[in-house]
């Protein structure tokens, strides 16, 4: 498992390092939030209790709910399989995506707008959901691990580019 981290963190790192400008230092790499598998591991939990019930009904509905955990679980291995998230000193890096890949590279003296968003969760366990706004295209990505920490950071980077 600390191998399947390790080898997790250092593709990141590869994706983010291959595409630095000259000059160019990563200030601040953001993780995708543990709690993003608590909605699949209830669906499969829940499933698997049904499944074992005599109930026709009710043992079909296990199975429904086992095959919804599984493909929920599969589709947030590969968000976070595939997601880099990070500040440098001349922009931000956002890329999500393993097969297809959605790539957003914003410029920090053309960011119009950077929003939080928390649920009470997010708020107790520190994550939240970040919204970019370039050109009037907003971005959103979820589960990002305390939040507050990635927009200040951006905020800090705007702040040296204006000194």
């Amino acid at each position: 498992m600390k191998l399947l981290i390790f080898t997790k963190i250092q593709q990141i790192m590869n994706y983010i390092e291959n595409n630095l400008q000259t000059g160019e230092e990563i200030k601040y790499v953001a993780k995708l939030h543990f709690l993003m598998f608590v909605q699949p591991l209830v669906f499969l939990l829940l499933g698997w209790w049904l499944y074992g019930s005599e109930t026709g009904v009710l043992h079909y509905g296990g199975m429904f709910l086992l095959f919804i955990g599984v493909v929920s679980l599969v589709q947030r291995l590969l968000v976070k399989i595939g997601s880099a998230y990070a500040v440098t000193n001349k922009r931000v890096v956002l890329k999500t995506g393993v097969i297809s890949r959605k790539a957003v590279d914003l410029v920090l003296a053309k960011c119009e707008g950077l929003h939080i968003k928390q649920s009470i969760w997010g708020r107790i366990f520190g994550f939240g959901t970040i919204m970019i706004t370039t050109g009037g295209v907003t971005s959103s990505y979820p589960f990002i691990a305390d939040s507050l920490a990635f927009r200040r950071k951006i905020n800090t980077q705007i702040g040296k580019l204006k000194v």
